[in-house]
């Protein structure tokens, strides 16, 4: 059961997982080429910049579940990554990526889900309550850090839905 937005199963994760990312696909594939490239939000993000930036994410989830610090994934620098400035480590993987094509932003994005996924899918139940520290031991914080279905949710199915929200609203607004 679903509490505080986050999710108790594998199975309730992987139903929330299909869902939004369908949703989201399917809002994508009726894009045209100017929807996609040329109708910027206030921080002169287009709406490949926001899935650039969910592709971002997500490669730091495969780097957390092969025990590589999530800065790797995300291609920001360790000290900002632990700085926890999360406005700075978007800026970064905004200007990371976005002069990248369009054909290689949206290759890159449905790769990087395929790669998720494929970690995820042979998890059990146990292996989602695992801690954030079993994957990361060295990284510094304070104890175990929350279990690992919480920052697999926050990085895939919660991201979809509030990055879709927003690309719905910057199309409305043009």
């Amino acid at each position: 059961m679903m509490v505080d937005g986050f999710v108790d199963t594998k199975a309730e994760l992987m139903e929330l997982i299909d869902r939004d990312w369908s949703a989201l696909n399917q809002f994508l594939k009726g894009l045209n080429l100017a929807q996609w490239l040329d109708v910027r939000n206030a921080d002169g993000w287009a709406i490949k910049d926001h899935v650039a930036h969910l592709a971002a994410w997500e490669q730091s989830m495969i780097a957390l579940l092969n025990s590589r610090p999530r800065h790797t994934g995300l291609q920001v620098s360790e000290e900002l990554y632990l700085s926890e400035d999360v406005d700075a480590i978007n800026e970064a993987i905004f200007v990371l990526h976005k002069d990248e094509p369009l054909d290689q932003v949206q290759a890159h994005f449905l790769a990087t889900h395929q790669e998720l996924m494929n970690l995820i899918r042979p998890m059990t139940d146990e292996d989602m309550w695992l801690p954030y520290a079993h994957f990361l031991p060295d990284e510094p914080g304070e104890g175990e850090g929350p279990p690992i279905i919480d920052k697999i949710y926050g990085n895939t199915t919660y991201h979809y839905r509030e990055h879709l929200e927003w690309m719905q609203e910057q199309l409305n607004q043009a």
